[in-house]
């Protein structure tokens, strides 16, 4: 039988390598989501022509469009127009709310298709915390004031991610004869998958 204090000692020392596994894993998972950020950031074209690459996108990008826009989901669900096809388009992305509207980050600059997108057509829908927002006057701001809207540990990784650029869209108000302020059905509903 081993006394007792030999039981207290290993279980501290389980425990304190139980929580030394926590931090690490705690501090490696955002540095990895930061670098494959920049490095999907940098090699967005070559990454994007890849066909193994490009159909695990889409069924990522089909999972997070399924929980994005629901009350207990931190990410909002755009839903713009194609500027060239005129299709309706979906995307999920981060967002905060700031001013009379949202900010939606710019994670991979100003080249991305829902950006152009939004600039082409002016004009777009947010599904955010269970709630359809439809916003309008899409302008690109950056500096500290935009980045105090997220929380610290978004602002962290948005940081360390390179991300400083974001869309600040209004919030449409209309009046009550106006089409647009009727209550928007689920945006997910109108929504036509690329084939």
């Amino acid at each position: 039988m081993v006394p007792k204090t030999a039981d207290n000692r290993i279980g501290r020392r389980r425990c304190a390598a139980v929580i030394l596994v926590l931090i690490l894993a705690a501090s490696i998972a955002p540095a990895s989501l930061v670098v494959l950020l920049r490095s999907f950031g940098r090699n967005r074209g070559q990454l994007l022509r890849c066909g193994s690459f490009r159909s695990l996108l889409q069924r990522y990008n089909g999972i997070t469009r399924a929980i994005s826009g629901t009350p207990r989901s931190s990410l909002g669900l755009l839903t713009h127009e194609g500027r060239r096809s005129g299709r309706t388009y979906q995307t999920s992305l981060g967002a905060r709310p700031f001013g009379d509207g949202f900010l939606l980050p710019l994670t991979y600059g100003q080249r991305t298709d829902w950006y152009r997108n939004l600039l082409a057509s002016g004009a777009g829908t947010l599904a955010w915390k269970g709630s359809t927002y439809h916003l309008e006057r899409p302008k690109v701001i950056s500096g500290a004031e935009p980045m105090q809207a997220w929380p610290i540990a978004a602002r962290l990784l948005l940081h360390l991610a390179g991300v400083h650029d974001f869309v600040q869209l209004h919030e449409v108000r209309s009046s009550p004869a106006d089409p647009l302020s009727s209550s928007c059905a689920d945006p997910r509903a109108s929504f036509r998958p690329r084939g």
